[in-house]
């Protein structure tokens, strides 16, 4: 083994160290270890940045504005829960999301279809007595299996792609080509589920446990009625204010007095303030009602334009020396630019004005904030954010025709050969914006820097196992077992894929991967095509824990998910998975 070698093989173990220990992200940890080849002389310059020059990079980068286009304009929502319907059980309700999440997650990236779903479920179980920590997981894996039906449906597959250009194998591949194993895979998802799968996820909101703050969350928000505005004059009945989809009414402080009993007969008066008590919603709800406007004074003095507000949750850290303050001593407008709305604790709504909470740690706060205050404060000491939840203003629905139309077009594009991916990809983007689907800002802002900064590094990294003969090493190493029987060295590459995958993510594992696959092929003198995509399968096939695929991750709070939650339901679909993919890929794609 080369000096090369051993300070490569040296720098990657740091890395896996480091991100293991949860010391370092693994975007970060990623990009430090190329700098680290770079600086000890592993690598060139031009090596250690080759890798963001890859087509796969720019080709990620616009599905995700594309993804984002899609969310913004609302398309998806109406369909969906027309497609939910009502359902009386949990086995009943399997088919009815995943089947949606699958299809959509095949065309657009996972993110964001599950970003989308999380809340539509949420409202949807309430609805039908279901206990969401049965739904969530699903819909993650469900997303999952969708979106290896296509080259686009996850950044996975346009990865492997792109690191197959150059090689004989490159133009073997169509959009639609592994939805020959994606779409029983998705099938299998479904029934799994249905039959064995919902029996093993757990039921701790049913079952009298501490849920997710993000299920119980409830806050107050005060509304002032217009005088002379419509509302004015007017019944609670009349004004529509009986049955709100996220809020109720709970007290109305008119003239000096409060009515805590508010009957449906009773007359609204101009500058009544209304106590509505409900999700965090509720805000976009009710500033959507003519004639009422905001009670709270701070919101004025805010200086961010009404069209780039957002909501925000967050959770007030222990170390935040905001704790044992009220919201008015702390200064919170000054120092952070938002406002407070609202404060629960405990899942419950502290009933007092804003301004007099003495707040505490773990009180959560219902912000209305500029739309880059998450981006802003996300390492703050102060706090421990959730989400921000959604913008303020109405989605442009009437741009959802046309954002759906120019999707069909790009599709028609890459299916019929008559523009590459990446080039109908780009063209895309742009008539998304030229169409107003999406401005600049959002487009910007939709962009994951980090997703991208980890791949080009892993892509750097590759080449150096490339470089160095680690690669070789690793691949001699599976073949030690495997043999020359090409059969059993595509179940081991599977399984290391798949473990690398729970380990430091799904793209990194597959970048780390694909170099050894290289050298597996050319030693057995067989198609580099089954390994690779053993590879994407395998990659995508993160179901035994929160960190392997970022789906995961985003519904293990929502859910109320422990760790071990994800290996009890998990285990039985990797292994239906695996042994799907490990028949059927050389049936299609041959070893010879």
């Amino acid at each position: 083994m080369s000096a090369e070698a051993v300070t490569t093989l040296f720098i990657i173990a740091v890395f896996f160290a480091a991100a293991l220990s949860g010391r370092l992200a693994v975007d970060i940890a990623l990009a430090v270890a190329m700098v680290a080849l770079l600086v000890s002389g592993v690598l060139s310059p031009f090596e250690a940045l080759q890798g963001f020059a890859n087509p796969a990079i720019f080709i990620i980068a616009c599905f995700y504005i594309v993804s984002a286009a899609i969310k913004e304009s609302g398309a998806l929502h109406w369909w969906v829960m027309k497609w939910l319907g009502g359902s009386s059980s949990v086995s009943r309700a399997m088919p009815r999301i995943m089947l949606p999440v699958a299809f959509i997650s095949s065309i657009i990236s996972n993110t964001p279809v599950v970003a989308i779903f999380i809340p539509m479920l949420q409202d949807w179980a309430r609805r039908h007595n279901l206990s969401i920590s049965k739904l969530l997981i699903p819909l993650s894996f469900a997303s999952i299996l969708g979106g290896v039906c296509t080259l686009i449906g996850t950044s996975t597959n346009i990865l492997v792609v792109g690191l197959l250009e150059g090689t004989t194998e490159a133009n073997v591949l169509t959009l639609f080509s592994p939805a020959v194993i994606g779409v029983p895979l998705v099938g299998l998802g479904v029934i799994y589920f249905m039959l064995i799968g919902h029996r093993l996820l757990p039921s701790r909101l049913d079952e009298g446990s501490e849920p997710p703050i993000t299920d119980i969350r409830e806050y107050a928000v005060s509304m002032r009625v217009d005088a002379g505005g419509v509302m004015s004059g007017k019944t609670i009945a009349d004004a529509g204010l009986r049955h709100l989809q996220y809020s109720f009414l709970a007290e109305i402080q008119s003239e000096g007095r409060t009515i805590s009993a508010v009957g449906p007969e009773e007359v609204l008066k101009g500058n009544d303030v209304l106590v509505f008590v409900g999700q965090p919603e509720a805000v976009s709800e009710l500033r959507q009602l003519p004639g009422l406007q905001t009670a709270e004074k701070e919101l004025l003095k805010l200086e961010v334009p009404n069209n780039s507000r957002a909501l925000v949750e967050a959770i007030v850290a222990p170390v935040s020396n905001m704790v044992g303050k009220t919201v008015k001593a702390s200064s919170f407008r000054t120092r952070f630019d938002c406002v407070i709305l609202s404060v629960s604790r405990n899942g419950q709504r502290i009933n007092q004005k804003v301004g007099s909470i003495t707040l505490r740690a773990g009180d959560t706060l219902l912000i209305e904030a500029a739309r880059g205050f998450v981006r802003r404060y996300r390492y703050s000491r102060d706090f421990l954010l959730l989400s921000r939840l959604d913008d303020l203003s109405i989605p442009d629905t009437d741009k959802a025709p046309v954002t759906l139309g120019l999707l069909g077009l790009f599709l028609m594009a890459v299916v019929s050969g008559l523009m590459p991916l990446m080039s109908a990809a780009m063209l895309l983007v742009v008539a998304l914006g030229a169409c107003g689907c999406i401005s600049l800002d959002f487009a910007q802002r939709s962009v994951d820097a980090r997703v991208l900064l980890a791949i080009g590094a892993s892509l750097s990294i590759g080449l150096a196992l490339q470089k160095t003969g680690l690669a070789e090493i690793a691949a001699h190493g599976l073949m030690s077992v495997g043999g020359v029987n090409p059969y059993l060295n595509l179940l081991l590459l599977y399984i290391a894929t798949v473990l690398a995958t729970e380990l430091i993510t799904n793209n990194a594992a597959a970048v780390l991967m694909f170099p050894i696959a290289q050298v597996i092929s050319t030693e057995l003198s067989a198609s580099l095509l089954p390994f690779a995509l053993a590879i994407m399968f395998g990659a995508s096939a993160s179901f035994l824990s929160p960190v392997g695929y970022q789906t995961n991750l985003m519904v293990q709070g929502p859910g109320g998910y422990h760790f071990g939650d994800y290996f009890k339901v998990g285990i039985g679909l990797s292994l239906l998975v695996g042994i799907t993919v490990i028949f059927v890929v050389p049936m299609v794609w041959p070893f010879y």
